[in-house]
């Protein structure tokens, strides 16, 4: 079955070239380029992936995407700015937007970063299991209340940032994580939390799945964050 796209983005030139890309690859793509109208075919929940400008006549993406979830349409959606502001991208992310890319841009990190939504989408936090007090993702049991993290016999404590950070990572594997996600869900909203911040907590984790031998991985995407994957490779 073809994935299905939809675009909500005023500037029918640039949706049309990006509705070109995409059916090259067998995608269907459909346009809307006024905020009601998208949103009206948003709620229907038909699409795999949605691509959202800010600015837009009739109903600006803030609110289509608040809109959204009010309704409870967990369709992933990417959002399109000419703004390149920290705020507005957090204010994105705080309203359910799963990634933001900032005009102009090149047409294949839209590609790889829709792409990567497409994968997650249906699928989601498949293969991960959980219960009130433990989350198991691959040969990794982390306990939540309890903050350590285990890997067949081995076992290593946790502090409460790093528990928070694993417990995030597991709950979303395989998803690349943006900066501004991993600052918001750890650190909060309204945190002034620097950047390397994450980056110390991300090393500390990734010592302590070296020493338990797991083979899960908090992988590097460059100029685009951090995602949790099972591989092989040692």
């Amino acid at each position: 079955m073809k994935s299905r796209i939809l675009i909500i983005e005023d500037e029918f030139n640039l949706a049309d070239m990006i509705k070109d890309w995409f059916e090259e690859k067998g995608v269907s793509v459909e346009i809307r380029t006024d905020g009601n109208e998208g949103y009206a075919c948003a709620l229907s929940g038909d699409y795999d992936a949605i691509i959202l400008d800010v600015m837009l006549p009739g109903m600006d993406g803030f609110s289509i995407l608040k809109m959204l979830k009010a309704n409870n349409v967990e369709t992933p959606v990417l959002m399109l700015t000419a703004r390149s502001e920290l705020r507005d991208k957090l204010k994105g992310f705080k309203d359910g937007a799963c990634d933001y890319l900032t005009k102009p841009f090149a047409i294949e990190e839209l590609d790889a970063r829709v792409n990567v939504m497409l994968m997650r989408y249906g699928a989601d936090r498949r293969g991960t299991k959980s219960d009130e007090n433990h989350l198991e993702y691959e040969d990794l049991i982390l306990d939540v209340g309890g903050h350590i993290l285990r890997c067949k016999e081995k076992r290593i404590q946790l502090s409460q940032k790093e528990a928070k950070l694993m417990e995030y990572f597991m709950k979303n594997h395989n998803q690349v994580l943006s900066k501004e996600q991993i600052t918001i869900a750890i650190w909060g909203a309204d945190c002034d939390a620097e950047y390397n911040h994450e980056e110390v907590y991300i090393s500390f984790l990734r010592k302590k799945l070296k020493y338990l031998g797991t083979d899960v991985r908090i992988e590097t995407v460059r100029g685009a964050g951090y995602y949790l994957k099972e591989t092989t490779d040692k």
